[in-house]
């Protein structure tokens, strides 16, 4: 595993997506060379940003965010407005400070020579955003992007929109079984809600194929002490509690106990 490091790094760049979501870029050698598709930074605002509402607080807690793209130290992290951190760190411009702590958990492995299916929803876009730019040069790979809006969904094959604003109307693990038949997939990787990950692996394990999962679990050490973050892996027979930070957030789909969670 590599070694967990600790930074503290001016935002280089800010790049909005929508009202939601944006993209805070840094430039560090070390950890570009560390990271690797799949694993996540713990991430804090650590700028005295001037805006009145929040009054220079820092949050006390690290946010998970995974990796979204890594240009060989120009890394990007992208986000959506969910909570107390990530709010915190909308309210960053360039040259403003993040305080990052990481690489941390295991990433998805990469495969050559394979028919790929990537199944993102929502904030699951940005692993495998990295993911697939790791494995577009040695396979074949169709991505299927989910959200409940237009505002959720990115530049992917295939777009799926609850609300039906944008793309196919539904939910995209609709369209996985039709997918996995037409270009022959032997090799899922997904990442997005709970429900969307169980639903997703219902499906691959009743055709028998492998397929890598990366988790969301709320977090509160983000780095193994906790145990906050801890799901059942393992078989019907034999299983026990695994950390996401840690273990994780990547598993074989099979191996998760959906049924517990």
């Amino acid at each position: 595993m590599n070694k967990t490091l600790y930074r503290q790094r001016a935002i280089q760049l800010r790049e909005e997506l929508s009202d939601e979501y944006f993209i805070l870029w840094i430039w560090d050698e070390a950890l570009g060379a560390a990271g690797k598709p799949g694993q996540f930074y713990n991430v804090r605002a650590l700028a005295s940003f001037k805006d009145a509402q929040n009054s220079g607080k820092i949050p006390k807690l690290f946010s998970p965010i995974s990796i979204y793209d890594n240009q060989g130290g120009r890394i990007g992290f992208m986000i959506k407005k969910v909570g107390e951190g990530t709010l915190a760190l909308s309210k960053l411009r360039a040259g403003d400070t993040l305080e990052l702590i990481g690489p941390s958990g295991n990433g998805f492995p990469i495969f050559s020579g394979k028919r790929v299916l990537l199944v993102s929803g929502g904030i699951g876009y940005p692993p495998l955003w990295y993911l697939q730019k790791e494995l577009i040069n040695h396979n074949q790979v169709y991505w299927m992007h989910g959200g409940a809006r237009q505002g959720d969904i990115f530049p992917c094959d295939e777009m799926w929109t609850e609300d039906g604003s944008i793309g196919r109307h539904g939910r995209v693990c609709n369209g996985m079984r039709e997918n996995i038949a037409r270009y022959d997939v032997d090799l899922i990787y997904s990442c997005g809600p709970m429900p969307m990950l169980a639903s997703a692996a219902q499906i691959s394990q009743e055709l028998g194929i492998e397929h890598y999962v990366s988790l969301e679990s709320y977090m509160a050490c983000g780095i193994g002490v906790c145990h906050g973050c801890a799901v059942p892996i393992g078989s019907k027979d034999t299983w026990d509690y695994l950390r996401v930070c840690k273990e994780g957030p990547v598993f074989k789909a099979e191996e998760v106990r959906w049924e517990l969670l």
